[in-house]
């Protein structure tokens, strides 16, 4: 039959889950210890009854006529092949029970994962997507846990199948052989209860000439026809040839009918009548004596089988408190162990928070890093794409520090571009520094003009000059410059407010715009010759082939000397005098930190500039196998944080399945086992009490039947006395009696026949009458055994169980232990890493001030060429700063707690080994959960 042509896959793992749950055990055979020589047997068959014996032996002979007899070649290949099959079915079954867990395990994962539950909403929203994977992976091994179960099933189902049919042609050649070789017993009764046959042959005048056996194999055959060892060795058609039984030669005439029948009869009668109830009191004689001693034997039996109850019923009531006791203790371990799982569930969420939360920040990093480096160098925004977005699970961690790394590896690439071309501008800037000298020299000049003309105007007008500069430096003079403008402006305050104060002095006024009018000239006039010089300087360069000079090509205001004078012009011109007066100030403190940068640099020799680039070198070396030190580390630290994160889920697994093993199956089910236990204490209990009560009653019967017995044996003396009178009787009578044989013989098989038939009714009710409080007794003594048994089984089951649950407590606290030991060499790895993370930043900070003085700025247009990129480097120096703070000082916080935690669960785990130590005996009644 093909594999495909059975039930499907489900049906046959459901059909084998009962097997698979009893590790595929036997079926345990059938007991009777009614049947010594063939205990193995139904309890409703009774072999020392010669009925059943020979109903069943004659349907057994008549069911097996037609079955099929092989030859030894054929019984041997069969007998190898079952063999051969017989191992591959205990194969099947081993597989399928080993996947069959498995399928649980994985059933188990899947539903730990699973985010219908609440403790699994929670971690999903602590993990995120991770999560979804890890039940879609859950989910497909679940499936092909169940797929694979289903083939091994099918597999195993087919195995079996084809197993029956070898099976069954060995056992039907058995059956037929010896069929074939049967015969009955040709032994006869040593003690009839009919008369004997003279001469072998039956009293019945049907029989005398028709007595044949017309059952084949059951047929009753001589001494030369009975199966024996010679037969063997005979043909098979001459032993089914042979005769059965030979023709009896009948040696007896029917004599003719005498005249004295009907008192022949009767004496007849009387004497079968006598011999009747004599061997009717011997049979009751023997059966009473029989019965005596088989109750003497139960009741033997019964009173040992009650002292082993009584035994049994207080061993099993003391292990019923011990697992009482143990059921407590595993109970509270559950507990403990259920408080750790919560804490280290706990514990590995921080973890993975903080990883997050590394993970965002190493995002914002990288960020910042690109426009660090797109800022340095434009080009580079072609390689340099946005860096990964964070995911919260700590999945892009490592691609976030390969982004930095190369980020880190641009930027010194930048760096050395940068030393390369610092060569280049020094000699640049020593040029500009002669420059700026230059265009220093002369802007003091023209200051100095400037200030001769504001002189000259304010003893124009009359005004209170503010001391002249003390000497010619450019700030003196550049602060002379502000409070001559400030006084001006003072003076024209005044002038105003006198305006509007009074029409009288419009003398005063007049005067005050003659001043102003003067220096409205000078200004004008000063501005046009200096705007005159720029533009033949730049006319100059240009003819030359030079590149235009910046201070030339300044965007100032254009000068028209042809402007009238007006006091808001006045007031206008004077302002922009004054913010061109404070720019100057500003240029001159860049220009001398420039000169003064530039002398240190241009003082130092070759060699010297040499080594400062080497050792830079050195340290963006250092700096860069420090990283990848770092970049280890974080891995390392990410792995056994991975590591650890799978042992928790792991453990969470097995302590699920631990929880709902023990809680729901030991709670509940120890619960109701105990229950059943209690009722069947009872049950045991009423039971005993009715087994006593039964043999009281047993006791006092046989007390009656040993005094009907005696009673019985008196009367049989009386009647053996009787016999003996009748017999000499019949001696007497004997002349007669051989006149009559013949008829006497006729009459007697008739009469046999009749007496025979209620003989047998007599005998099998005497035997139901008595034999029914026997069987009664029986069958209680029967179920008890088999209550006993059950109960045995499950005593056996409940300390497998507890010894299961001692093994798995065992493991978890192994694991937890494993987990402590882990967790505190990560905290210990976790602490060295941040010691050496805080070192290395606090030596690139130094390094980086320390740079931050020494590079110059290049002259780019505006000013803002080196201020963009030190900007954003100090930016990102400080934002580094401040978040390598916030995770350091998070991170004491979170080992505070994870310290506080470790020592409250190591005070719990010393309260609870205290709690469950040998002292304590926790007798309590259970609590199911």
């Amino acid at each position: 039959m093909a594999p495909g042509s059975g039930p499907n896959g489900k049906a046959l793992v459901e059909g084998y889950r009962k097997d698979i749950i009893n590790g595929f055990e036997k079926e345990k055979p059938r007991y009777n210890p009614m049947n010594n020589e063939h205990p193995q047997s139904s309890p409703l068959v009774d072999l020392k009854d010669p009925v059943q014996v020979h109903l069943l032996t004659e349907t057994a002979l008549s069911d097996s006529k037609g079955y099929e007899i092989l030859s030894q070649e054929e019984v041997d290949d069969l007998k190898k092949q079952i063999q051969s099959l017989t191992m591959r079915v205990e194969q099947a079954r081993t597989n399928l029970a080993i996947q069959s867990k498995y399928r649980d395990a994985a059933i188990s994962m899947a539903k730990l994962y699973s985010p219908a539950k609440p403790e699994g909403s929670k971690r999903l929203s602590l993990r995120g997507n991770r999560l979804s994977d890890s039940a879609k992976e859950a989910e497909m091994e679940r499936q092909a846990s169940e797929r694979r179960c289903e083939e091994l099933a099918t597999e195993l189902f087919n195995l079996e199948k084809r197993l029956i049919e070898p099976q069954r042609r060995l056992l039907q050649h058995t059956a037929g052989i010896l069929q074939m070789t049967h015969r009955a017993s040709s032994k006869k009764s040593s003690q009839p209860l009919g008369p004997p046959m003279p001469n072998g042959i039956p009293g019945s005048p049907e029989s005398l000439y028709t007595y044949t056996n017309p059952r084949n194999s059951l047929e009753a055959s001589n001494a030369e026809a009975d199966f024996g060892d010679r037969s063997l060795y005979l043909p098979l058609d001459q032993m089914e040839g042979q005769p059965v039984a030979r023709q009896r030669k009948n040696t007896i005439e029917i004599p003719m009918k005498s005249p004295i029948r009907e008192q022949n009869n009767q004496l007849r009668g009387e004497m079968d009548r006598i011999k009747e109830e004599n061997a009717q009191l011997k049979a009751a004689q023997q059966r009473l004596n029989d019965e005596l001693q088989t109750q003497r034997t139960r009741a033997e039996a019964l009173e040992a089988q009650n002292e082993s109850f009584r035994t049994e019923m207080e061993a099993f009531q003391a292990q019923n408190e011990s697992f009482r006791t143990q059921n407590e203790a595993l109970r509270a371990q559950n507990e403990s162990f259920e408080t750790k799982a919560d804490a280290i569930e706990t514990q590995t969420a921080g973890q993975t928070r903080m990883i997050s939360e590394i993970e965002s920040k190493l995002e914002v990093l990288n960020g910042k890093l690109r426009d660090v480096i797109i800022g340095l160098g434009p080009a580079r925004s072609i390689d340099f794409d946005q860096p990964e977005r964070a995911t919260g699970s700590g999945a892009s961690v490592m691609r976030q520090l390969q982004y930095l790394e190369r980020g880190l590896d641009a930027a010194a690439e930048e760096r050395e571009s940068f030393a390369a071309g610092m060569m280049k501008d020094s000699e640049s800037a020593a040029a500009a520094a002669a420059k700026s000298e230059v265009l220093l020299a002369q802007t003091e000049g023209r200051i100095d003009g400037f200030i001769d003309q504001l002189q000259d105007a304010l003893q124009q007008a009359n005004v209170s000059q503010p001391p002249a500069p003390a000497s010619t430096s450019l700030n003196d003079q550049l602060d002379y410059v502000e409070k001559a403008i400030r006084v001006i402006g003072d003076e024209m305050m005044r002038a105003m407010d006198a305006a509007a104060n009074s029409a009288s002095n419009r003398q005063g006024d007049d005067q005050v715009d003659a001043v102003l009018s003067g220096l409205w000239d000078i200004i004008q006039n000063g501005l046009f010759d200096a705007q005159q010089q720029k533009a033949s300087r730049r006319k100059a360069r240009a003819e030359k082939g030079l590149e235009p000079d910046e201070e030339d090509m300044s965007d100032s205001e254009p000068v028209d000397p042809s402007e009238p004078y007006s006091l808001p012009a006045f007031s206008t011109k004077v302002q922009w005098l004054f913010a061109q007066a404070t720019s100057l100030k500003e240029q001159k403190t860049v220009l001398k930190r420039q000169i003064k940068q530039q002398r240190d640099l241009n003082s130092k020799s070759g060699s010297e500039k040499d080594e400062v680039i080497r050792a830079k070198d050195k340290e963006l070396s250092a700096k860069e196998d420090e990283l990848d030190r770092l970049q280890e580390l974080l891995d390392n630290t990410e792995r056994e944080a991975m590591e650890k994160q799978e042992q928790l889920a792991k453990a969470i697994g097995d302590m699920e399945r631990m929880q709902k093993s023990n809680a729901a199956n030991d709670s509940r089910a120890l619960q109701e086992q105990l229950n059943q236990r209690s009722a069947a204490l009872a049950a045991l209990e009423a039971s005993y009490e009715e087994i006593d009560s039964n043999y009281r009653e047993v006791q006092a019967q046989l007390s009656e039947a040993e005094k009907a017995a005696a009673a019985l044996k008196q009367e049989l003396a009386d009647k053996e006395k009787e016999v003996k009178d009748k017999d000499e009787e019949l001696e007497r009578m004997n002349v007669m009696v051989i006149e009559l044989k013949t008829e006497l013989t006729f009459a007697k098989a008739e009469l046999d026949g009749a007496y025979g038939s209620r003989r047998e009714r007599a005998a099998e009710a005497a035997a139901l009458t008595q034999t029914t409080e026997l069987e009664n007794l029986n069958k209680q003594v029967v179920n008890l055994k088999a209550e006993l048994a059950s109960t045995l089984r499950d005593f056996e089951d409940i300390t497998r169980e507890s010894i299961s649950a001692e093994k798995e407590k065992i493991e978890l606290e192994a694991k937890l232990d494993d987990a402590v030991a882990a967790r505190e060499s990560l905290e210990a790895d976790a602490n060295a890493a941040r010691a050496r993370l805080e070192a290395e930043v606090a030596r690139l900070q130094e390094l980086l001030d320390a740079e931050r003085l020494k590079v110059p700025n290049s002259p780019l247009p505006g000013g803002m060429g080196a201020a963009g990129p030190r900007a954003g480097a100090t930016m990102l120096s400080e934002q580094f700063r401040a978040t390598m703070k916030e995770e350091r000082k998070k991170f004491q916080e979170e080992l505070r707690e994870e310290q506080a935690k470790r020592r409250n669960l190591e005070e719990e785990m010393r309260a609870l080994r205290r709690g469950v130590g040998p002292g304590r005996s926790p007798l309590g009644p259970l609590s199911p959960r």
